[in-house]
């Protein structure tokens, strides 16, 4: 059953239903046009048996008139229904219409789900695109699963600029450049395949630091890719160390930065030094190093992890892995980072290819046709 709770102000209720939009339809009915829409989320895992979506909404309770008080005086929804006007056309970008007939076919959030996206941001998108199409004018009819006047086209053109404009990509590394990550997700074969793109390929000096001499044969790794493509090598075990190789180094020189893998345990047991370095040195450029095969939630804990250490940008590796891209766009568009390069492979230099929002987004709609002719 949905939970309730009433403060003085306010009177509180969830409810839960297999998608944002069943989830508005029943708090609509129960309580009217006057509640106020709060809050919309994945419902928490001890609630999941009630429906995977939890939307929040917000009323006064009616309230007794006061002794020789006028009507107009203790309307107890006045102040509300004011404030509601303010959000009527944020919430009209979630809800039904007013005859409850939804204006979008549901089918671009189901594809989305199924490409990885959240529930919460497939939703999102799904009421964005309805809103876009509403923008220009068009026509819109039809029942829930059905398809409304619009072309396939209009649709997936639609759906493709919503995505790309809910993420950002910065395919570049600065003159001096950090990579951190967690163990395996690939910073020293990333690090050493950006020396030879961004650095030898380009005529420019490179010199690679390495800050991993927590690893046994780490540094021994890099020392021998320095040697094969003939760059100097540098291996800082302190921040002290670090920071003077860095400030000796010749002006034009690109520096890249290698640093071992980190855990929750290990940056508290030794890398936070590490992180409060790079936060005080605003000239590095911090890439978080990622693996895309890696599922939402722990992608999510990972991000968060690393928060401490300021990344910049994101970096995926392992993208021949999977032709999932769902998790990777959900995090680029909760973090607002830009993406910056995809390693796509092993060989060095030629899987490494600069990110683009295209690489990111065909994925995600690729299905979009077959499914609005299923529906048609």
């Amino acid at each position: 059953m949905p939970s309730t709770e009433n403060d003085s102000r306010l009177f509180i209720k969830s409810y839960f239903a297999a998608s944002v939009v069943d989830a508005m339809e029943r708090a609509r009915v129960e309580l009217g046009p006057d509640a106020l829409l709060m809050n919309t989320r994945e419902a928490p895992p001890e609630a999941r048996h009630l429906g995977e979506c939890e939307v929040v909404f917000g009323i006064r309770p009616p309230a007794p008139p006061a002794a020789g008080a006028s009507p107009a005086a203790v309307d107890p929804v006045a102040d509300l229904r004011q404030r509601m006007e303010e959000l009527r056309e944020m919430v009209g970008r979630l809800a039904p219409g007013a005859d409850h007939q939804p204006e979008c076919p549901t089918v671009i959030g189901e594809e989305l789900l199924k490409a990885g996206v959240t529930r919460a941001l497939a939703a999102e998108i799904e009421a964005a695109v309805q809103q876009r199409l509403r923008g220009r004018g068009v026509v819109m009819i039809g029942r829930p699963k059905s398809m409304p006047a619009w072309s396939t086209e209009d649709l997936i053109r639609e759906t493709t600029e919503e995505l790309e404009n809910r993420l950002e990509v910065a395919p570049e590394i600065g003159r001096i450049s950090a990579l951190v990550g967690p163990p395996g997700a690939g910073k020293t074969s990333a690090l050493v395949k950006l020396a030879v793109t961004r650095g030898l390929a380009a005529g420019r000096a490179v010199r690679l630091l390495s800050m991993d001499h927590y690893r046994i044969g780490a540094a021994d790794q890099l020392r021998t890719y320095a040697a094969i493509l003939g760059v100097p090598f540098t291996l800082a075990e302190t921040t002290v160390a670090l920071a003077q190789a860095i400030d000796t180094a010749p002006p034009e020189t690109l520096l890249l930065i290698d640093t071992p893998g980190l855990t929750a345990a290990s940056i508290e047991e030794f890398g936070q030094d590490l992180a409060a370095f790079l936060r005080g040195r605003p000239d590095i450029d911090t890439h978080l190093v990622l693996t895309a095969s890696m599922r939402t939630a722990d992608l999510q804990r990972t991000v968060d992890l690393f928060q401490a250490f300021q990344p910049a940008k994101l970096l995926f590796t392992r993208l021949d892995e999977t032709d999932a891209t769902g998790s990777m766009y959900c995090e680029a568009a909760r973090t607002g980072k830009p993406l910056s390069f995809f390693s796509t492979g092993q060989a060095i230099p030629e899987d490494m290819e600069p990110a683009t929002k295209a690489r990111i987004v065909e994925c995600l709609v690729r299905e979009l046709p077959q499914a609005f002719r299923a529906v048609a």
